[in-house]
């Protein structure tokens, strides 16, 4: 009880230092940072008393690298007027400084691992080891000589390493969403949105399927996490999916695919957006515009795979759900928050809109507890909110702060120019090469790493070469963070897969293979726009219209031909030449988009001539 008591006060701590800063103003940088990751650490600390299923030693280690990164965090604090107005490199780091910055980020780099995962710490162990070693190294790759002092102030006291920008949307935006998601989701908002999306869906044919990709997307907006969405959408989809008539792997495989792509939804689309805004120096609001359409097209594409595969299964109804008037009557109030999240963000600032999402939570959640006379129940579901939060917003801010290491090392030593030089080389200066080894990259580290440290990672290596080659730099971003989030459900370790397949009691690796088979359509996405930035709302209304037009006829043929149905079950031949038109119809232009409508008609034509023969049915992996 006691150490539940802890980690409640270092929950309560971090939730009011934001809400203050969100009202009275930020500290400068150095400071707002270092505080804010030394709450989050506590609560880490905290936490990890009281880890049911951690064992003792991983319990000490924990501890004791959280305790060490709170001694050189408090002496940075101690010290922050002198480091806010030290001149870097110029003025000399004391003894005491460089061993505070040695402990500070050897901590932090247990801490990494210990939360993020061995393949996270790999990639910055070798990245501390080149900045150290890199300049014993002949050639291109080398570096020259930095010395001790001189990197340990640019990784630790500047704003080019651990307390760079990543860090810095932390410490400001991230955390103020992450509690409106967490604060909305305990008093009642998350529930509603999947009461919603059932009711809206749920005696449709295939409607659970349908309600699970609705209900996921609403959630994920707010959540962030494909896992959490998972989780928390699919213990009431999935059975539903499973008692519809879908199969195990199939229910787990949709609800994989529709929560991760809730990363992807505006206004909120998890914590990697605002990093995003910040690194291309736009507002936030143009972010989430531009993401409007690649979100709609891949749930388009979801949305049509599993009603395709509603009608060759033969799931004839829905099930029977909640009525929409009921619904709207218990919960109609928690939609104002998300109104108010979106209309702040396009009005104010993020860490406004965050802050705001946050007070008509707890207005809407107040109203509702006088109307029905549950206020004695409110404080425990506000507080139940707080902690959530502090449980989920503990990895974003150690990925931010631990990849700011990885973006210090290279500009330091000018690694990510010659990586970025590799890449345009290897790519044969082609933008298609190059958009396919970023998308190959992404997807390796989007599997094993958080979205957040997955698009970090990349930020200041791949990205840089797609805008050499022309790419805007919001898609070029957008491509990057799409594609990591599409590593969710990416075999061999689609994370989000497994989590689903947990729920539905199904094989894992089956569940991966078929929540990426659902996903192929989603694929095409991230090229799409790279290649016609129309799609992301850049351009005339009726050159948007046309591309929006063709691009969704494109995504639903290929999603179709994945299944191997459409008006009727599709043969080989149709299916080819439906694939076909389908990718005809993603590329932008004229002549592409008339080829791909003649091939999807030729297709049609064939399989209504020819008879249905037994389609392939969507595979999965063998056992």
């Amino acid at each position: 009880m006691v150490l539940r008591t802890l980690f409640i006060v270092a929950a309560l701590a971090l939730a009011a230092f934001h809400l203050g800063t969100g009202f009275f103003g930020v500290f400068q940088s150095f400071t707002q940072r270092n505080a804010h990751l030394l709450l989050v650490v506590a609560c880490l600390a905290a936490a990890a008393l009281t880890a049911p299923g951690a064992s003792r030693r991983e319990r000490i280690v924990t501890i004791g690298a959280s305790v060490a990164l709170s001694a050189a965090l408090i002496y940075n604090l101690a010290l922050a007027d002198y480091f806010n107005n030290r001149m870097a490199y110029v003025m000399p780091l004391s003894t005491v400084a460089i061993v505070m910055a040695f402990i500070g980020m050897a901590s932090l780099f247990v801490i990494s691992v210990r939360l993020l995962g061995v393949a996270f710490g790999a990639i910055v162990a070798v990245f501390l080891l080149y900045a150290a070693f890199g300049h014993l190294i002949p050639g291109a790759l080398g570096h020259r000589y930095f010395g001790v002092s001189w990197t340990v102030d640019h990784l630790w006291y500047t704003k080019e390493g651990v307390f760079g920008i990543p860090l810095g949307v932390s410490a400001t935006y991230i955390y103020l969403f992450v509690l409106f998601g967490a604060v909305l989701d305990r008093c009642g908002g998350g529930q509603f949105m999947i009461d919603m999306a059932m009711a809206l869906t749920g005696r449709l044919r295939g409607g659970p399927a349908k309600a699970a990709i609705i209900g996921s997307a609403a959630m994920g907006t707010i959540s962030g996490s494909a896992v959490a969405n998972v989780v928390t959408t699919g213990a009431v989809t999935i059975p539903l999916m499973k008692r519809n008539g879908y199969k195990p792997h199939f229910a787990a495989g949709v609800e994989a695919a529709a929560s991760s792509g809730g990363q992807l939804m505006p206004p909120v689309m998890g914590a990697t957006a605002f990093i995003i805004a910040e690194f291309v120096g736009r507002p936030y609001a143009e972010v989430a515009v531009s993401a409007i359409v690649p979100a709609l097209l891949m749930y388009l594409g979801i949305f049509v795979t599993v009603h395709c595969e509603a009608l060759r299964s033969g799931i004839q109804h829905g099930v029977r759900g909640p009525a929409i008037p009921a619904v709207l009557r218990e919960g109609i109030l928690f939609v104002l928050p998300i109104v108010v999240v979106a209309y702040s963000v396009f009005i104010y600032s993020p860490m406004r809109a965050g802050l705001n999402g946050v007070l008509t939570v707890v207005a809407v959640a107040a109203t509702y507890a006088l109307l029905r006379g549950g206020l004695v129940k409110l404080p425990r579901r506000l507080l139940d909110g707080i902690v959530e939060a502090a449980k989920a917003a503990g990895p974003v801010a150690v990925a931010c702060a631990a990849s700011g290491m990885i973006v210090g090392i290279l500009s330091l030593t000018g690694l990510g120019l010659t990586v970025n030089r590799v890449i345009l080389e290897l790519a044969g200066h082609s933008l298609i090469g190059a958009l396919v080894l970023t998308m190959v990259s992404s997807l390796i580290l989007g599997m094993g790493l958080p979205t957040v440290a997955a698009y970090l990672v990349q930020a200041g290596i791949t990205i840089p070469a797609l805008i050499d080659l022309g790419v805007s730099p919001i898609p070029a971003h957008l491509f990057v963070f799409y594609f990591a989030i599409l590593g969710n459900v990416t075999p061999p370790v689609a994370v989000a897969a497994y989590a689903a397949a947990a729920v539905a009691d199904s094989n894992p690796s089956r569940t991966g293979w078929t929540a990426f088979a659902i996903s192929v359509p989603a694929f095409i996405v991230p090229f799409m726009f790279v290649m016609d930035p129309v799609l992301l709302l850049d351009g005339s209304i009726w050159r948007i219209f046309l591309s929006i037009a063709t691009a969704a006829i494109g995504v639903a043929a290929l999603a179709s031909a994945i299944v191997g149905y459409a008006t009727g079950p599709l043969g080989i031949v149709p299916r080819i030449l439906l694939a076909g038109g389908a990718l005809m119809m993603l590329v932008p232009g004229w002549a592409s988009d008339i080829g791909g409508v003649v091939l999807a008609a030729a297709a049609l034509a064939l399989a209504g001539r020819t008879g249905a023969r037994t389609p392939i049915q969507l595979k999965e992996a063998p056992k």
